[in-house]
């Protein structure tokens, strides 16, 4: 069975190849059963969540990310939310691997946007703005970086501290070498290709 921390994920799944994935399965299809969401019960507390997402390609690969939502996790310090992905054979029902599912979900999320980027954004589009700063919003920048000719990005977000570090580490990690913070969207919106 394959574990994986976050970074053996990030290594196993670079942008390229996880946006051909992503296209692969939405033009073979694939079956995405209804997710089942289950109040539970914690004594002390507010109820938590737990939520099951199954899809499955017949014959080859049945997938399930099992999410736990506990709301009065943050007034301990502990992550609200936790996940993980589990994938199983699709012919004998064997249990193939055993993932964190937040790399995987922050990496999918990125890798849809820049797939629909491929096939929507003009060839020559070289200016990106990404609204917001956290895990997705930094994945969001890599990937479409993976599909367009990006040469500028610039970064919106509620906290300009957060902004202003986000633009930093695109340039310090080689993203993008004109990455900077924006204070006005509407402005930043109407310069974005």
């Amino acid at each position: 069975m394959i574990t994986a921390d976050d970074a053996r994920i990030r290594r196993l799944l670079p942008w390229p190849a996880l946006i051909d994935a992503i296209a692969r399965t939405l033009r073979e299809g694939c079956v995405v059963a209804p997710r089942a969401h289950h109040d539970v019960d914690v004594p002390g507390a507010r109820a938590a969540t737990l939520l099951l997402m199954p899809a499955w390609a017949p014959g080859r690969l049945i997938g399930v990310k099992v999410v736990t939502v506990f709301p009065d996790n943050a007034a301990r310090g502990v992550p609200t939310l936790d996940a993980a992905y589990l994938v199983f054979d699709g012919n004998d029902g064997r249990m193939l691997a055993c993932l964190p599912a937040s790399e995987l979900t922050a990496r999918r999320t990125a890798a849809a946007s820049a797939l629909a980027a491929r096939h929507l954004a003009r060839a020559g589009a070289s200016r990106l703005l990404v609204v917001g700063t956290g895990r997705v919003a930094r994945e969001l920048a890599r990937a479409h970086c993976s599909v367009r000719p990006i040469g500028r990005i610039r970064v919106w977000g509620r906290d300009a501290a957060l902004a202003r570090a986000f633009a930093a580490e695109l340039v310090a990690d080689g993203t993008c070498t004109d990455a900077a913070p924006v204070p006005d969207l509407r402005a930043a919106t109407g310069d974005a290709d």
